[in-house]
């Protein structure tokens, strides 16, 4: 039997064990065909519900991880004190490698939702760091939150293509990019600034511009093709003088989108 099928097996044998309605699980949980022997999964779930810790929680032991090539995670749009909270950490306590993944994508909050979506509670405590770390091979990143300075402390990795949006707060993360080396195979990014415009003075939470003109005259993003900006303080004079320096004459795409009140 192939390995991905044996982990197939194994998975569906730890859910059987819930006491929950298996129905209720397959309605959320669908597994992709597999391919070359690897596994894509797509999570639909309720962050409330008693069993969804214990399924990650699932998807990091070493003979299932390693068989992973995709992972989406989407839930409705409910949340507690207005925001839909993501916890990430049980993928990180299992001592399986996701070795094989090439696709994670958390679901970020979108223009039609109530709730804003987070990681953790209002922080993000390190925890993408630590995914990226059991991640050696990941190629494409969708993340609904900043990551911390910690993100960018690693030896170079293979990510090609990054959608963020900073959440609460941008954690510097366009200047912490401008001064790493980890990231050079960077071919597309898509990074939506601090929009919250309901908060008081909430300009002085956006990235200021002076970090954007530290990124564009770095040589951080050596491969970058593609690069969306949604929500800055870029106003059309700036925008021109940051197509003039390197890395706006490298791009084939600069899609600088402005904040919409």
């Amino acid at each position: 039997m192939e390995a991905s099928n044996l982990a197939l097996k194994q998975l569906c044998r730890y859910l059987a064990g819930y006491q929950c309605e298996l129905s209720e699980i397959n309605n959320s949980l669908m597994i992709g065909t597999i391919q070359n022997g690897l596994l894509e999964l797509d999570y639909y779930v309720d962050l409330d519900d008693e069993f969804y810790e214990e399924i990650l929680e699932l998807l990091a032991f070493y003979d299932f991880a390693p068989f992973l090539s995709a992972l989406r995670l989407s839930a409705p749009d409910e949340g507690i004190n207005g925001t839909r909270s993501w916890n990430l950490e049980p993928l990180t306590r299992g001592e399986g490698t996701y070795q094989n993944l090439r696709l994670l994508d958390i679901q970020r909050t979108r223009l039609e939702h109530h709730h804003p979506t987070t990681l953790g509670h209002f922080a993000e405590d390190g925890i993408v760091p630590r995914l990226l770390d059991k991640m050696p091979n990941l190629e494409q990143l969708s993340l609904p939150w900043a990551p911390s300075l910690a993100f960018f402390d690693r030896p170079p990795h293979p990510l090609k293509h990054l959608t963020l949006q900073t959440g609460y707060h941008t954690q510097d993360f366009i200047l912490n990019l401008a001064q790493s080396t980890c990231f050079s195979q960077l071919k597309t990014l898509d990074f939506t600034d601090y929009s919250k415009t309901y908060i008081q003075d909430y300009e002085q939470h956006k990235t200021p511009t002076s970090h954007y003109f530290h990124l564009f005259n770095s040589n951080a993003l050596p491969h970058l093709e593609s690069l969306t900006l949604r929500y800055s303080l870029l106003n059309e004079k700036e925008t021109a003088e940051l197509k003039k320096t390197p890395l706006g004459s490298q791009l084939d795409l600069l899609k600088i989108i402005p904040c919409s009140y």
